[in-house]
């Protein structure tokens, strides 16, 4: 078994390219070795005659193989092939849905990754990985209330700014607002609080007397994420798919989507709601910034309420807020004239 420390996003982003060009027409199977080997057998992609990809895992003639058949896209099967001339027996991980393509990817990875460090029973590290990607699908489960569609679609637009800037940002870090932190975002020298506002809204709710306190190092600033319905918009399914595909780290993403309440099999439950482009206002939360803190109430919270939620009125910060094109382009990590 190989345990070379390995890129294997790169190694099959390089791959499969090369395995297209190769594939001819009618061949069942087109395949190349990742660099990974087992036992005495090289770990294979390849792709078949429809253009589906493969990941083939060597395994003994007689080793018992998970196979898992429960989903018509991605699945695990026991294949036999002949390869240079002699009968190999493959654990076989298949997708065979195009747009899948990346997500696929970033499961084959995390196998491969798995299997160059423990390759005793690559069949099992398979369906162990494929398992633990279900379930991040399948999410906690109950239906998402339109104010939280609203405020997760206001997250994943802020998420997806920043990976413009970072692809290979790490979610499960600096996306802390499904892990009820009291900022939805922390980032390296400020953190970000975000909201959304209707057309011409200018109230937003603030939950608790930490959502609008200062980090302990860095500044704060509240984001406030202009949307409006339109039926040609983007619906929240739609903006889930993109961020998930334009990340690095896509598992990261599908987990904190799972925290958030998403399910990808809810999907259609979301589809109706469409919003048109978002705009984006940035305000600097500071000393002056009307807010209600722990430190601005004396004495703390009075004996007998335990939470606080009120409605903050933006309207007269407006005029100062940053601009759309000078946030955006902060958050992408660009600067602006």
């Amino acid at each position: 078994m190989s345990t070379t420390s390995k890129d294997w996003r790169r190694e099959l982003r390089i791959t499969w390219p090369i395995l297209a060009a190769r594939r001819a027409p009618g061949e069942h199977m087109t395949m190349a070795p990742i660099g990974l080997v087992v036992g005495a057998d090289e770990v294979q992609i390849a792709l078949d005659a429809r253009g589906d990809r493969h990941l083939l895992l060597p395994v003994a003639r007689d080793e018992e193989v998970r196979e898992d058949l429960r989903s018509a896209h991605v699945r695990i099967t026991r294949e036999r092939l002949m390869v240079d001339g002699r009968v190999r027996h493959y654990a076989d991980l298949v997708c065979r849905r195009d747009d899948f393509g990346d997500l696929f990817d970033d499961v084959v990875s995390e196998v491969l990754e798995r299997v160059a460090t423990d390759g005793t029973h690559p069949s099992w590290t398979c369906r162990q990985v494929l398992d633990a990607w279900r379930e991040m699908f399948q999410g906690r489960g109950g239906r998402l209330a339109v104010s939280e569609q609203r405020g997760l679609f206001g997250e994943l637009t802020v998420l997806r700014h920043l990976l413009v800037g970072e692809e290979f940002l790490r979610p499960t870090q600096v996306w802390t607002g499904p892990d009820r932190q009291p900022h939805d975002f922390r980032l390296p020298g400020w953190s970000l609080e975000v909201k959304t506002l209707g057309r011409s809204g200018s109230q937003v709710e603030i939950h608790g007397l930490d959502q609008l306190a200062p980090p302990p190092s860095g500044q704060l600033m509240l984001v406030l994420v202009r949307l409006v319905e339109d039926p040609s918009g983007t619906s929240l399914p739609e903006l889930a798919e993109r961020v998930v595909a334009a990340a690095g780290d896509s598992r990261g993403v599908i987990e904190q989507l799972s925290k958030a309440g998403y399910r990808a099999a809810d999907a259609e439950l979301y589809g109706s709601l469409r919003y048109g482009p978002p705009q984006l206002l940035g305000l600097a939360v500071d000393a002056d910034f009307p807010a209600l803190t722990h430190a601005s109430l004396l004495g703390g919270l009075p004996a007998g309420i335990e939470a606080v939620r009120y409605t903050l009125d933006v309207s007269d910060r407006l005029p100062d807020a940053l601009a759309h094109e000078r946030l955006v382009a902060r958050l992408e990590g660009r600067s602006v004239r």
